[in-house]
């Protein structure tokens, strides 16, 4: 497997892809977090939060599913190339000084709505770009970049509002998707388009509802995509239900900077979801998808109960043990635990994501692999809706805390229906 890694890296169109990828996550991860910042900062609610992450997830409750359907009409190329630069010019009008929240808003959803297109486009090339013996370990080296990406866009979010202002900052992501945009002109599929994309059909509304009608078909007898699509789709609902409470974890629990969650969180949850991609890419194929997701699910439940608890296990007897034979400056510390669990919390959302996505592109055919994932897309943003609502206003109501350990509680019960429903 790991001499699969390196074939990989070899195929020039699935190299050009990655740097494309690269691009385009880094300022798409990046810019996330900055309007998180940007509005956590002008209103310190964790409701007003709430309304950039349903800015996002709002477009994919109504468009993913038809997106889906269009991305397999089209040349996927040319879809990467569009949204990229879609993205990118919206993001110039965030410029304009003195914005009001309600505006901010408005624009992320129209970013989201571009990016409803670009997801099942991405998610659904990769079969064209690599031989089919080589989708693990493309998956693996594709998760990888987004991870990578995940933890240089989080890291630098914080950073760069501080060091460089906001229009600096929004300059710069912008420049980033209009390079993605560039580099996907470089990419030469392998193989052709499917039926659709080559002779795309009369695009009427009774072919829209057919096409859609093959999406659950065709799930009615895959059962590992079925399975594949509710993991991602619970995994993706309970990290946007996070993001929504983590400026409140770093300033009510931590007690430090909101920027400082770059560093705290974020880029140790990049850190493990890598490895654990890394690790996937060279052993995978030695588990089952099913059980490999089972695992994904408990470990991150585990670590989400012991977030809101981490002061109380610093304070412990064999903590302050440790500490009396460490150096000063090696003292273990609430930042120090809540950093690792971070990481142990990222590698397990990686057995969930990388394995899930596999099973999705070697079961679906090129005819219907878009529309799986823009199926995929409505159903996180279905499912993300209301607990997304409800977690800034319950944090504001009962403690961030309490939710937290909540989400924690969920997962192991997600776990639990798995095995049950296996």
């Amino acid at each position: 497997m790991t001499n699969d890694i390196f074939k990989v890296l070899k195929v020039r169109p699935f190299l050009f892809m990655m740097v494309s990828e690269f691009f385009s996550q880094f300022a798409f991860n990046m810019q996330n977090f900055v309007l998180i910042f940007i509005v956590y900062g002008i209103t310190h609610s964790n409701t007003a939060v709430s309304g950039i992450v349903l800015s996002f997830t709002i477009p994919a409750v109504f468009l993913s599913l038809v997106s889906g359907v269009y991305v397999d009409r089209w040349d996927k190329k040319k879809v990467l190339f569009f949204t990229n630069l879609i993205r990118g010019l919206l993001l110039l009008f965030f410029l304009i000084p003195n914005l009001h929240v309600g505006f901010i808003y408005t624009l992320t959803f129209f970013i989201a709505v571009a990016t409803q297109f670009f997801i099942p486009a991405e998610s659904a090339f990769i079969p064209r770009l690599v031989p089919q013996r080589l989708i693990l370990s493309a998956n693996s080296i594709f998760s990888l970049g987004i991870y990578s990406t995940i933890l240089i866009g989080y890291v630098v979010s914080g950073p760069s509002l501080l060091l460089l202002g906001k229009n600096a900052t929004i300059i710069f992501l912008s420049s980033l998707f209009l390079l993605a945009s560039l580099a996907t002109l470089l990419i030469k599929p392998l193989t052709k388009g499917n039926a659709m994309e080559l002779q795309p059909k009369n695009n009427g509304v009774s072919d829209l509802k057919l096409e859609i009608q093959e999406i659950f078909t065709f799930l009615s007898k895959a059962k590992k995509v079925m399975r594949a699509l509710i993991a991602i789709t619970l995994a993706q609902a309970i990290i946007f239900t996070f993001s929504v409470l983590a400026p409140g974890y770093m300033t009510s629990i931590l007690n430090v900077q909101i920027e400082s969650l770059s560093w705290i969180l974020l880029a140790p949850a990049g850190l493990g979801m890598g490895f654990g991609a890394l690790l996937l890419g060279t052993i995978g194929k030695r588990y089952e998808h099913k059980w490999l997701i089972k695992v994904g699910f408990i470990i991150s439940g585990v670590i989400f109960i012991l977030f809101p608890f981490a002061s109380k296990v610093t304070s412990r007897a064999f903590i302050q043990t440790l500490n009396d034979f460490l150096p000063n400056f090696l003292d273990v510390t609430i930042l120090h635990l809540v950093i690792v669990l971070a990481f142990i919390v990222g590698f397990a959302n990686s057995l969930i994501f990388v394995t899930s996505n596999t099973a999705i592109q070697v079961s679906a055919g090129e005819g219907i692999r878009g529309r799986i994932y823009g199926l995929l897309n409505a159903l996180v943003g279905a499912v993300s809706f209301l607990p997304v609502v409800l977690a800034g206003a319950l944090a504001d109501l009962l403690g961030v805390g309490t939710v937290i350990t909540a989400i924690g509680i969920l997962m192991l019960l997600v776990a639990v229906l798995f095995s049950v429903f296996d």
